[in-house]
């Protein structure tokens, strides 16, 4: 029995020594021997702690602690939001002219492919004109030496004619 005493009287002094630190009280629990003194220090502690006023000012003084440290991490949020904002709007305006160029490129494909198609179209037509030009005045040329051919042969018939003609 003297043993459960004072293991009783062990944890009520830790106990208290526990629960004044919490209250922000200086009392050395040792003093107490008994578990009575221990048990009537406890209610006598409840009944202070509770008609005593607590200075809250501590209380007050780290809740706007704590209130300037979320302005300045609300602060920050709200510029990282900004910068994000901004970036995203970057990156819109990038792709838009990337767009833009893609769509300019694919143009002047385009106008370079057809310009080239009517250059080898032209160089084609010219080609063909030139080798119907050479054509032509080749058979131009033999249709002129037969047709001098036969004027000189028309010539000689008719001076064979007339030769005939005037014997």
């Amino acid at each position: 029995m003297v043993n459960k005493k004072m293991t009783m009287r062990d944890y009520y002094r830790s106990f208290i020594t526990k629960a004044n630190k919490e209250a922000g009280v200086i009392f050395n629990a040792s003093k107490l021997n008994s578990k009575e003194e221990c048990e009537e220090y406890i209610l006598n502690l409840i009944k202070n702690l509770r008609h005593k006023k607590q200075d809250n000012k501590a209380y007050i003084k780290e809740i706007e602690n704590l209130k300037e440290e979320i302005n300045i991490l609300n602060n920050s949020l709200i510029a990282k939001n900004k910068e994000k904002a901004n970036l995203k709007d970057k990156f819109e305006k990038l792709e838009a002219e990337r767009a833009f160029y893609i769509t300019q490129a694919k143009e002047a494909g385009e106008k370079r492919e057809e310009a080239e198609k009517e250059k080898e179209y032209y160089k084609n037509n010219a080609l063909y004109w030139n080798e119907s030009f050479y054509d032509t005045d080749n058979k131009l040329t033999r249709a002129e030496n037969l047709n001098f051919f036969f004027g000189v042969l028309v010539f000689v018939e008719a001076i064979s004619i007339a030769m005939l003609i005037w014997k």
